[in-house]
């Protein structure tokens, strides 16, 4: 098999797959969607609700139906792979992804005292610190993202992160979650980790309040569910710390105390903040 089809996959509950295993073979039950994926970039891998997991790096050794793709995906549809190595799942949100981990398992075994004092914890202007580490990450390779994922769970719109500092190009990254850039396929700071962790907040969210931990929203005709105030203010507290932990180089120098201001006051210095980008 070409080292061209050598490439990564997230190994997680996934009640769609039935998977046979032996050993160092994996392989689908039957040759029929919906297939395995294999990532050629660990930055493409989605995890959606799928956590936890564990990450490889492995080799297709049956193709999927690979039909209707575009000529260079940058994935594989697999029948039938071979792990080659296991990799720390922290890999999955890039070079401080063990701080993101960390975090991850807090959000999981939160209690509704903690996420109250998260929510009561986020300094006002936070918003600004974490907008402009979205600026400096989409800038990187010279492209405004061409969409985006909020925390409303929406994906439309074209943020301008190539635009000056001003309150309006700020505000236009509020609540983003994901994005894509034009020379990778990078997807935000972290990778998928923030889509996880707002995934993580509402599950818990839901553990812990119920449907009181939800409100429905009309926006342009439709009908959306969005977190209540306080548990919007929860997940923002987990995303900020997030964005200085696993994302320092982006973050401005001096913004790290503000984006984890809310979550060091709730679980302290239990995660050690890297240096940030100056």
């Amino acid at each position: 098999m070409p080292a061209e089809r050598e490439g990564f996959w997230f190994d997680a509950p996934d009640a769609s797959l039935c998977l046979n295993r032996s050993g160092h073979q994996v392989s689908l039950a039957q040759a029929v969607p919906p297939w395995m994926v294999v990532e050629q970039s660990v930055a493409g891998i989605t995890i959606g609700s799928r956590w936890p997991g564990r990450l490889w790096r492995v080799r297709v050794t049956q193709l999927g139906d690979m039909s209707g793709l575009v000529a260079q995906p940058g994935y594989w549809r697999a029948a039938a792979i071979e792990l080659l190595e296991e990799l720390p799942v922290s890999t999955l949100f890039g070079p401080q992804g063990g701080a993101v981990v960390s975090l991850l398992e807090q959000i999981r075994n939160l209690s509704r005292p903690q996420a109250e004092q998260l929510a009561a914890g986020v300094p006002p202007q936070a918003w600004r610190a974490w907008d402009r580490a979205w600026m400096r990450w989409s800038a990187d390779d010279g492209a405004a993202p061409s969409g985006y994922a909020s925390d409303a769970d929406t994906s439309s719109g074209s943020p301008s992160g190539a635009a000056p500092e001003t309150d309006g190009a700020l505000q236009a990254w509020d609540g983003v979650l994901s994005a894509t850039r034009r020379l990778d396929k990078q997807r935000s700071p972290i990778h998928a980790g923030f889509l996880l962790i707002h995934t993580l907040v509402r599950e818990r969210a839901q553990a812990l309040d119920g449907d009181a931990a939800f409100e429905l929203i009309e926006d342009d005709g439709e009908i959306e569910q969005w977190l209540a105030p306080m548990w919007r203010d929860v997940s923002d507290a987990c995303l900020y710390a997030a964005m200085a932990l696993g994302g320092a180089q982006w973050v401005a120098d001096g913004q790290a105390a503000v984006l984890t201001q809310a979550w060091r006051g709730v679980f302290g210095e239990s995660v050690d903040a890297p240096a940030t980008a100056g």
